[in-house]
């Protein structure tokens, strides 16, 4: 009878209810003087214990002038108490995504250091659930698996990249300017994914190690989405008229063109 007390006052019984609880089940019905004989426990605890329970629905009053209780079925109880903790963790579910999301376009995380890029990046595909964007010069082997559990599951997978891609196995859209082996430094990596999280991270010539940001902010991933999407515009655009198509006559003369 101890284990099945421990296993109610897990289930937010007090261990006054659910001896008094378990005392019913054992003698189909009872009032409270027999149930505090039975336990050796005080009347008034016991009377407490009752209310509570009849409170709660887990004892009830029979038909009749004297207050006599019995249990509730056991099954019945269980099918009862799943179901109402069903609902209110469905419920807390609802509520803690909605402050979750009237959060996240304040949230940035900066990122420092290679391998917590690497590690940031396969986290951040195992969330997608549709699409994912990926604009890299970082061997996507690295993320191998994460690209199969991902793939499996149907999310379309888009990656442009000025560097040779081989992947077997995924089927992945691959748009890439080298048409032989242009292995290179990795340096570079923006990853979007289902519009809505976005990580970009980069080497420059002044730092040592990699430097990025994951944020879910809508705009920035919006504004890497566009990117992502208009590198493969203008490769797309060259593959088709043989050359390409940002000349002289279209650049702006910026400090970014001339960098």
């Amino acid at each position: 009878m101890d284990e099945i007390i421990i296993l109610l006052e897990k289930l937010n019984f007090s261990k006054t209810e659910a001896a008094v609880y378990i005392d019913l089940l054992k003698n189909s019905s009872s009032n409270g003087y027999k149930i505090a004989k039975n336990l050796n426990m005080s009347r008034s605890s016991v009377y407490s214990a009752l209310d509570n329970l009849y409170n709660k629905g887990i004892v009830f009053l029979m038909p009749g002038d004297s207050q006599v209780y019995k249990a509730e079925n056991p099954s019945i109880l269980i099918k009862k108490m799943k179901s109402e903790f069903n609902e209110t963790t469905d419920l807390l579910d609802f509520k803690l995504k909605s402050l979750e999301n009237f959060d996240s376009e304040e949230r940035y995380v900066n990122i420092e250091g290679y391998d917590n890029i690497i590690s940031k990046t396969k986290e951040l595909l195992l969330t997608a659930k549709k699409e994912v964007y990926i604009n890299t010069d970082i061997n996507l082997n690295r993320f191998y698996n994460e690209l199969i559990e991902i793939s499996e599951r149907g999310v379309r997978i888009i990656v442009f990249s000025f560097t040779k891609v081989n992947l077997e196995n995924i089927p992945i859209e691959i748009y890439t300017h080298c048409s032989s082996s242009c292995e290179g430094k990795e340096t570079r990596i923006m990853l979007v994914t289902d519009c809505e999280k976005t990580l970009v991270a980069d080497k420059a010539p002044h730092r040592e190690d990699f430097l990025g940001v994951f944020t879910d902010n809508v705009l920035l991933t919006s504004i890497i989405s566009e990117h992502i999407h208009n590198d493969i515009y203008l490769l797309k655009l060259k593959k088709l008229y043989g050359e390409n198509l940002i000349n002289e006559d279209i650049k702006l003369n910026t400090m970014l063109e001339n960098r």
